[in-house]
Protein backbone atom coordinates (compact mmCIF):
# COMPACT_ATOMS: atom_id res chain seq x y z
CA UNK A 1 0.00 0.00 0.00
CA UNK A 2 3.08 2.51 0.75
CA UNK A 3 4.66 1.45 -2.19
CA UNK A 4 1.55 1.65 -4.46
CA UNK A 5 1.23 5.37 -3.36
CA UNK A 6 4.72 6.59 -3.45
CA UNK A 7 4.50 5.14 -7.07
CA UNK A 8 1.98 7.78 -7.56
CA UNK A 9 3.10 10.47 -6.37
CA UNK A 10 6.30 10.05 -8.28
CA UNK A 11 4.53 9.35 -11.45
CA UNK A 12 2.79 12.81 -10.87
CA UNK A 13 6.28 14.97 -10.37
CA UNK A 14 7.51 12.95 -13.40
CA UNK A 15 4.75 14.28 -15.75
CA UNK A 16 5.02 17.80 -14.04
CA UNK A 17 8.41 17.76 -14.89
CA UNK A 18 8.10 17.11 -18.53
CA UNK A 19 5.31 19.70 -19.16
CA UNK A 20 7.25 21.96 -17.62
CA UNK A 21 10.44 21.03 -19.95
CA UNK A 22 8.57 20.15 -23.62
CA UNK A 23 9.48 23.67 -24.82
CA UNK A 24 13.03 22.55 -24.57
CA UNK A 25 12.45 21.02 -28.25
CA UNK A 26 10.03 23.24 -30.22
CA UNK A 27 11.72 23.79 -33.63
CA UNK A 28 10.48 26.99 -35.53
CA UNK A 29 11.68 28.06 -39.01
CA UNK A 30 11.04 31.76 -39.84
CA UNK A 31 12.15 33.37 -43.02
CA UNK A 32 12.66 36.37 -44.49
CA UNK A 33 12.62 38.49 -47.40
CA UNK A 34 14.90 41.87 -47.29
CA UNK A 35 15.38 44.18 -50.04
CA UNK A 36 17.30 43.33 -53.23
CA UNK A 37 20.41 45.27 -53.92
CA UNK A 38 19.81 45.51 -57.62
CA UNK A 39 19.78 48.58 -60.26
CA UNK A 40 16.21 47.70 -61.67
CA UNK A 41 13.03 47.52 -59.70
CA UNK A 42 12.10 44.44 -58.35
CA UNK A 43 8.61 44.07 -56.87
CA UNK A 44 6.00 41.37 -55.48
CA UNK A 45 3.68 42.73 -56.60
CA UNK A 46 2.39 43.96 -60.36
CA UNK A 47 3.17 47.40 -60.03
CA UNK A 48 6.69 49.21 -59.24
CA UNK A 49 8.29 52.02 -58.42
CA UNK A 50 10.00 52.64 -61.49
CA UNK A 51 13.14 55.50 -60.97
CA UNK A 52 11.95 58.77 -60.75
CA UNK A 53 9.71 57.61 -58.22
CA UNK A 54 6.71 57.07 -60.65
CA UNK A 55 4.29 54.11 -60.06
CA UNK A 56 4.28 51.27 -62.43
CA UNK A 57 1.18 49.41 -63.46
CA UNK A 58 -0.27 46.88 -65.61
CA UNK A 59 -1.55 49.14 -68.28
CA UNK A 60 2.20 50.86 -68.64
CA UNK A 61 3.83 47.64 -69.39
CA UNK A 62 4.23 43.79 -71.11
CA UNK A 63 5.59 40.94 -69.59
CA UNK A 64 8.15 39.72 -71.96
CA UNK A 65 9.66 36.43 -69.81
CA UNK A 66 8.43 34.54 -66.92
CA UNK A 67 11.48 32.74 -65.00
CA UNK A 68 12.09 30.16 -62.54
CA UNK A 69 15.07 28.78 -60.47
CA UNK A 70 15.37 26.70 -57.32
CA UNK A 71 17.66 27.36 -54.38
CA UNK A 72 18.78 24.49 -51.75
CA UNK A 73 19.45 26.03 -47.73
CA UNK A 74 20.11 23.93 -44.65
CA UNK A 75 19.59 24.52 -41.07
CA UNK A 76 21.94 22.57 -37.42
CA UNK A 77 19.26 20.29 -35.85
CA UNK A 78 18.30 22.67 -32.55
CA UNK A 79 20.04 25.57 -34.01
CA UNK A 80 19.01 29.40 -34.60
CA UNK A 81 20.40 29.57 -38.25
CA UNK A 82 20.33 33.02 -40.37
CA UNK A 83 20.68 32.51 -43.86
CA UNK A 84 20.78 35.05 -46.46
CA UNK A 85 20.13 34.29 -49.98
CA UNK A 86 21.86 35.95 -52.61
CA UNK A 87 19.44 36.21 -55.58
CA UNK A 88 20.63 39.11 -57.53
CA UNK A 89 23.18 37.65 -59.46
CA UNK A 90 20.73 35.13 -60.89
CA UNK A 91 18.28 38.01 -61.25
CA UNK A 92 21.17 39.89 -62.90
CA UNK A 93 22.12 37.55 -65.36
CA UNK A 94 18.17 36.79 -66.30
CA UNK A 95 17.39 40.79 -66.83
CA UNK A 96 20.72 41.37 -69.28
CA UNK A 97 19.78 38.28 -71.41
CA UNK A 98 16.39 39.96 -71.65
CA UNK A 99 16.80 43.65 -71.36
CA UNK A 100 14.00 44.13 -69.63
CA UNK A 101 12.88 47.37 -67.28
CA UNK A 102 12.18 45.52 -63.57
CA UNK A 103 10.87 42.19 -62.11
CA UNK A 104 7.39 42.00 -61.06
CA UNK A 105 5.37 39.30 -59.36
CA UNK A 106 8.54 38.45 -57.83
CA UNK A 107 7.96 35.02 -55.46
CA UNK A 108 10.12 33.04 -53.15
CA UNK A 109 7.98 29.90 -52.00
CA UNK A 110 9.04 26.83 -50.09
CA UNK A 111 8.51 23.87 -52.14
CA UNK A 112 9.99 21.51 -50.35
CA UNK A 113 10.89 20.88 -46.47
CA UNK A 114 12.80 18.22 -45.10
CA UNK A 115 13.40 17.81 -41.55
CA UNK A 116 16.26 16.06 -41.00
CA UNK A 117 16.60 14.13 -37.62
CA UNK A 118 14.48 17.00 -35.65
CA UNK A 119 11.56 14.89 -34.50
CA UNK A 120 13.90 11.84 -34.23
CA UNK A 121 16.39 14.12 -31.94
CA UNK A 122 13.68 15.64 -29.95
CA UNK A 123 11.60 12.05 -29.33
CA UNK A 124 14.83 10.54 -28.01
CA UNK A 125 15.85 13.61 -25.81
CA UNK A 126 12.28 13.67 -24.48
CA UNK A 127 12.53 9.87 -23.70
CA UNK A 128 15.88 9.82 -22.32
CA UNK A 129 14.50 12.78 -19.63
CA UNK A 130 11.31 10.52 -19.31
CA UNK A 131 13.03 7.35 -18.56
CA UNK A 132 15.89 9.15 -16.59
CA UNK A 133 13.68 11.01 -14.10
CA UNK A 134 11.71 8.38 -13.77
CA UNK A 135 14.27 5.87 -13.01
CA UNK A 136 16.15 8.17 -10.56
CA UNK A 137 12.17 8.77 -9.06
CA UNK A 138 12.04 4.95 -8.66
CA UNK A 139 15.76 4.79 -6.89
CA UNK A 140 14.72 7.46 -4.50
CA UNK A 141 11.89 4.96 -3.68
CA UNK A 142 13.58 2.17 -3.42
CA UNK A 143 15.82 3.64 -0.90
CA UNK A 144 12.98 4.73 1.13
CA UNK A 145 11.43 1.62 1.09
CA UNK A 146 15.23 -0.45 2.53
CA UNK A 147 15.28 -4.51 3.35
CA UNK A 148 15.18 -6.87 0.28
CA UNK A 149 11.90 -5.26 -1.78
CA UNK A 150 13.75 -1.78 -1.92
CA UNK A 151 16.76 -3.37 -3.39
CA UNK A 152 14.62 -4.44 -6.41
CA UNK A 153 13.00 -1.36 -6.87
CA UNK A 154 16.34 0.35 -7.01
CA UNK A 155 17.63 -2.05 -9.14
CA UNK A 156 14.43 -1.28 -11.39
CA UNK A 157 15.30 2.28 -11.14
CA UNK A 158 18.72 2.17 -12.38
CA UNK A 159 17.80 0.23 -15.75
CA UNK A 160 15.51 3.15 -16.05
CA UNK A 161 18.01 5.66 -15.73
CA UNK A 162 20.00 3.85 -17.98
CA UNK A 163 18.03 3.68 -20.18
CA UNK A 164 17.11 7.63 -19.89
CA UNK A 165 21.10 8.38 -20.68
CA UNK A 166 21.24 5.86 -23.40
CA UNK A 167 18.06 7.60 -25.18
CA UNK A 168 19.51 11.21 -24.65
CA UNK A 169 22.97 10.35 -25.60
CA UNK A 170 21.50 8.79 -29.13
CA UNK A 171 19.26 11.69 -29.57
CA UNK A 172 21.88 14.27 -29.20
CA UNK A 173 24.37 12.09 -31.44
CA UNK A 174 21.48 12.63 -34.60
CA UNK A 175 22.54 15.89 -36.32
CA UNK A 176 21.15 15.29 -39.81
CA UNK A 177 20.65 19.14 -40.85
CA UNK A 178 16.96 20.15 -42.16
CA UNK A 179 16.53 21.58 -45.88
CA UNK A 180 14.36 23.80 -47.41
CA UNK A 181 13.75 23.50 -51.70
CA UNK A 182 12.80 26.95 -52.57
CA UNK A 183 11.64 28.31 -55.90
CA UNK A 184 12.56 32.01 -57.30
CA UNK A 185 9.66 32.93 -59.99
CA UNK A 186 8.78 35.81 -61.10
CA UNK A 187 8.31 38.28 -64.76
CA UNK A 188 10.52 40.47 -66.61
CA UNK A 189 8.86 43.45 -68.21
CA UNK A 190 9.01 45.86 -70.22
CA UNK A 191 7.93 49.38 -70.50
CA UNK A 192 5.33 50.12 -73.15
CA UNK A 193 5.73 53.83 -75.72
CA UNK A 194 8.61 55.69 -76.30
CA UNK A 195 10.00 55.99 -72.28
CA UNK A 196 10.26 52.92 -72.73
CA UNK A 197 13.93 53.03 -74.27
CA UNK A 198 15.07 55.80 -72.46
CA UNK A 199 14.09 53.92 -69.15
CA UNK A 200 16.47 51.31 -70.53
CA UNK A 201 19.20 53.35 -70.60
CA UNK A 202 19.10 55.16 -67.41
CA UNK A 203 18.68 51.89 -65.28
CA UNK A 204 21.87 50.21 -67.52
CA UNK A 205 23.69 53.72 -66.86
CA UNK A 206 23.74 53.29 -62.94
CA UNK A 207 24.56 49.03 -62.81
Amino acid sequence: MRFGAAISTGAAIVIAVLCTMAGCYTTTNVATLGPLHTAYPVSASSQYVDQRGGIVTEKDYEVVHSFSFHRAIGAEVHKKTLTVLALEPDLDKIMSSIDGDAITQMRVEAIDYDTGSSYQSAGLKLAGWTFGIAGLTIVALGVGIGDEEGGTVTKVGAVFAGIGVASYVLGSVLRRPTSWQLEVSGNVIRRNGPASRAHRIAAGSTR
